[in-house]
């Protein structure tokens, strides 16, 4: 059986906004990997790492690279040791919504993750709204002054665990 637990503000449903966030900058990585960088509008560097740059109007969105997105804070909780990050991306300030995204995967488990995270959020001054164990994944919700913070955990077989994290600021 699934089991949600919230840490603090119980009626918070803004771990639902997070993943949803979330779920929408992985679509448009998804997007842009089938080639859809074909688009009016939309600029595409092939990058000599083999990764893809699109950008837009929206923001900038790398796939196939392993580097952080560009303004990822210095204060955001750090990837866990030994990532391979496969999608990143940002939002362009001039539409209102700042922010930033990244995918990766990692030797582990769920459970040493979401743990790494919930240390590293405390460590760099964040506070932990909220935890769910949804299906065999983890969300980690939290926030710091005006931003928030949303990784989602899932073990993805043979050891390796994908963790697609974003901040809204």
């Amino acid at each position: 059986m699934d089991e949600i637990t919230q840490t603090a503000n119980p009626g918070s449903k803004k771990i639902w906004y997070i993943v949803g966030g979330v779920a929408v900058l992985l679509l448009l990585g998804w997007f842009f990997m089938r080639g859809v960088g074909g688009m009016a509008g939309v600029d595409v560097d092939r990058n000599v790492d083999g990764s893809a740059t699109y950008t837009s109007d929206e923001g900038v969105v790398t796939v196939g690279s392993n580097t952080m997105p560009a303004n990822w804070p210095s204060d955001a909780p750090d990837n866990a040791a030994g990532a391979t990050i496969t999608f990143s991306g940002t939002s362009n300030p001039q539409t209102g919504e700042v922010g930033s995204a990244l995918s990766y995967t990692v030797r582990g488990s769920v459970q040493s993750v979401s743990e790494h995270y919930r240390s590293e959020l405390a460590a760099k001054g964040w506070t932990v709204e909220g935890t769910a164990a949804i299906g065999g994944a983890t969300v980690v919700s939290a926030k710091k002054d005006t931003r928030t913070f949303g990784a989602y955990i899932a073990d993805a077989g043979d050891g390796q665990v994908t963790v697609t994290a974003g901040i809204g600021m």
